[in-house]
């Protein structure tokens, strides 16, 4: 990477005040340290790791700037990072399952991680063999973890630097960026240091991104998005980066919003369902006059499906907080192109949505027709003209069977040439689906003479489906059947598996993918799934589906919206013997299925304790790790832990706000709620409970355990009865216990006399 110039990193916490701070020259200091560090041998240096080149090297980190700084040292030293989701033993045993598969599928022998989640991880392990963990996926044990804090700051001699001339070339593996993929066949994107030059390059033109640009980012720094446009895109342009937890801001969407006033955000980035969530939210800012967001310039909005709905919400809840109107814009980009293609889309059409699914045609529906027909149409989102003058991205639309160019308005698959084209995917394993997918090339449509250069060019086939429209292009869907809820990828391979482990349903006879009702949430996209049961006339059917959706939810971290139930030998098959994920979506849109029970969002369907299924056991806290370390006291003793501090308000009244702020996140009405069901089993997913902490927090200034709020068996009953007995932390009365370290990067704030130095994840505040 080139053109570096003096940058800053903030990272901020609930409370809006600043919790780290890095300059560039600090940046630079603590990277050639740790580059240095990673290459030099135990003789060279009592420290040294003995990497080479080309070694893979896991980067673990909670949110914070310690994986910056780390992802930096990889790239200065030629080792290829890839950075991962640091499992969280306490909620979903995917992310475990994911983690050893990406760690064996790259073959890192080392993971860089912080101190606080080190220890984290070795209670869990340790807690793990001894408790209720037998059976359950453990860590890789020939992994080697090296803790950073303290290797940073190690004044190491500069004649363990390596020379210039020994720097990494733009042909070499940067990083590799694991993208949509089974646990069992995990897909990592080779991206090289030309890759991403190009790609940083074309982002910061198509942004007019400079020295002046201010980032407010709350997206996970593992993720393509968050990495390199709000991080890597700072550094490169020498603005100034803001970073918050994403937990931070599931807790509080209108955190971000003030941030981006205190700092006079001018380039945002986020997937189409923060908008909307903000949206809904920005009664929080009532009254509130300090809230200016006249700074913004750019907002990205990608990564999911978009909805013009709910950028239409945005703009009306923040144009009276000053945000100038066209700032939103939509976005396409894959991590197979390194993140970003082409964006700021200008056009918004309404189309007959029969000729473009049956025709496969883009036919704009114009005037009062629209309101007349609004059933029959679909709202297309143009992405923005791709530009191959400017930035050198040859993007064409091709018909996936012939290969051969589709003219414009005709829906094709996206194929996509350019510098940010990435090498492939990682692994032997993996070279014929690199080759199909990385170096397709097109057919001509007639005999006509191409140039060499056009005949010799190879494309990435994005599996995504889309139109050109004058000149802008339009996303339709997705090819492949990956799933994408609230920005998050799911596998529907994986989600299946989760539901076929009951026995109840036919093994290899599930199908899971995405729909949206039109409903609520903006047209949002949620998850249905469609399973055959063995017997049809089994009993307690409800009970069967809330089991379903409870495990889901605690593996994958997604609500199942809908579950429907069907008889034996009737979803759709390929001739290959495949379940056919989109005739099992259509004929469910059509009412062609057997449907023998249809269970959606499990409201009012939940079973009551004792109804004969298995009972949902071992508390989380038991069987794993807390996530709230004890805070070191002036004494030095560890704090004591729990229930310090209760609600101060009548145990009926609590009841009634959670029930009534539950039926909202659930979009229910609350008498359909049973107080004694889980809350998973009601619908609740990993981020919808994340909100309810954050929503109980503001109301109560009480923070709910997290062993608590993520416990399969926890109901709306026991909740209040926890908040009301004491079995919280406290986050604003002043105890040391709450101000323990968190996986979230949070901590709540104290009020001890002296300043206290906290570890809050690995970031001292």
């Amino acid at each position: 990477m080139t053109g570096l110039r003096p940058a800053c990193f903030r990272f901020t916490r609930l409370a809006l005040t600043l919790r780290a701070l890095l300059w560039l020259q600090e940046v630079h200091r603590k990277m050639q340290t740790l580059a240095a560090l990673l290459l030099a041998t135990p003789a060279q240096h009592p420290k040294g790791l003995g990497l080479k080149p080309g070694d893979r090297v896991l980067l673990v980190y909670p949110p914070g700037l310690e994986f910056i700084v780390a992802f930096l040292a990889c790239l200065r030293a030629g080792v290829v990072a890839v950075p991962v989701y640091p499992p969280d033993p306490r909620k979903m045993k995917k992310d475990i399952t994911m983690f050893i598969a990406v760690a064996s599928n790259c073959g890192a022998q080392v993971a860089l991680t912080c101190g606080m989640y080190y220890n984290i991880k070795k209670i869990a392990a340790i807690k793990q063999k001894l408790t209720l963990g037998r059976g359950q996926p453990s860590w890789p044990e020939h992994l080697s973890w090296v803790v950073t804090d303290d290797l940073v700051a190690l004044d190491v001699d500069a004649a363990l630097w390596r020379k210039p001339d020994d720097a990494p070339s733009a042909r070499d593996l940067a990083f590799l960026q694991y993208t949509s993929g089974s646990t069992s066949a995990p897909k990592g994107v080779m991206l090289s240091h030309g890759n991403l030059n190009h790609n940083l390059r074309t982002i910061s033109s198509a942004l007019i991104a400079g020295r002046d640009t201010v980032v407010v980012s709350w997206l996970p720094q593992y993720h393509d998005m968050g990495l390199i446009g709000a991080y890597l895109g700072t550094l490169f342009n020498g603005g100034t980066g803001v970073y918050m937890s994403p937990f931070s801001f599931i807790k509080d969407p209108m955190l971000w919003i003030r941030l981006m006033s205190k700092h006079r955000a001018t380039h945002l980035q986020a997937p189409n369902f923060a908008y909307a969530l903000c949206a809904r939210k920005v009664d929080r800012l009532e009254g509130a006059t300090d809230v200016n967001l006249s700074s913004v310039r750019h907002m990205i909005n990608g990564a999911e499906p978009i909805q013009g709905d709910a950028m239409d919400a945005f703009y009306k809840a923040f144009a009276p907080f000053g945000l100038p109107p066209d700032v939103v814009k939509p976005t396409y980009g894959l991590a197979e192109h390194t993140v970003y293609v082409c964006g700021s889309g200008a056009q918004r059409l309404w189309v007959d949505k029969a000729i473009l699914e049956n025709e496969s045609v883009l036919q704009p529906v114009l005037g009062s027709n629209i309101a007349a027909r609004r059933a029959q149409l679909k709202e297309m989102i143009g992405c923005g003209i791709p530009s191959r003058k400017d930035h050198g991205i040859d993007l064409r639309i091709v018909d996936p069977e012939t290969s051969k160019e589709q003219p414009d308005g005709r829906v094709g698959e996206i194929w996509i040439s350019s510098a940010s084209k990435a090498g492939g995917y990682f692994g032997d394993e993996m070279k014929e689906i690199s080759a199909a997918a990385f170096r397709a090339k097109i057919v001509p449509s007639s005999d006509g003479d191409r140039s060499a250069e056009e005949a010799s060019t190879e494309y990435l086939r994005t599996g995504d489906f889309g139109v050109i429209f004058q000149k802008e292009l339009f996303i339709c869907g997705r090819m492949k059947d990956l799933v994408i809820i609230r920005g998050r990828n799911h596998y529907p391979q994986d989600i299946e598996a989760t539901a076929e482990s009951h026995e109840e349903l036919r093994p290899g006879c599930s199908a899971a993918f995405s729909f949206s009702d039109g409903a609520d949430d903006h047209d949002a996209e949620k998850l249905a799934l469609v399973a055959e049961l063995r017997d049809p006339d089994i009993k307690n059917k409800a009970s069967l589906c809330g089991r379903i959706r409870s495990a889901i939810a605690r593996e994958h971290g997604v609500k199942v919206t809908l579950i429907v139930l069907v008889k034996p030998r009737s979803i759709p098959k390929t001739t290959s013997g495949k379940i056919s994920r989109a005739r099992a979506k259509k004929a469910l849109d059509d009412k062609q299925l057997d449907v023998l029970y249809r269970n959606e969002d499990m409201i009012g369907d939940a079973p009551d304790n004792g109804d004969g299924d298995e009972q949902l056991e071992g508390a989380v806290g038991d069987a794993e790790m807390d996530r709230r370390a004890p805070a070191p006291t002036q004494s030095g003793a560890p704090a004591a832990q729990g229930a310090s501090q209760k609600v101060d308000a009548p145990p009926q009244e609590v009841f009634q706000f959670l029930l009534s702020e539950v039926a909202q996140l659930l979009d229910v009405d609350k008498a359909v709620l049973n107080p004694n069901t889980p809350l998973q089993e009601l619908g609740l997913d990993s981020m919808a409970l994340t909100q309810l902490q954050g929503i109980v927090n503001q109301k109560y200034h009480v923070n709910i355990q997290e062993e608590v709020l993520y416990n399969e068996a926890t109901t709306l009953k026991s909740l209040q009865v926890a908040l009301c007995g004491g079995n919280v932390g406290a986050s604003g009365a002043g105890q040391a216990t709450a101000a323990a370290a968190t996986l979230s990067g949070e901590s709540a704030p104290t009020r001890a006399k002296k300043p206290q130095k906290l570890v809050c994840g690995c970031i001292a505040c």
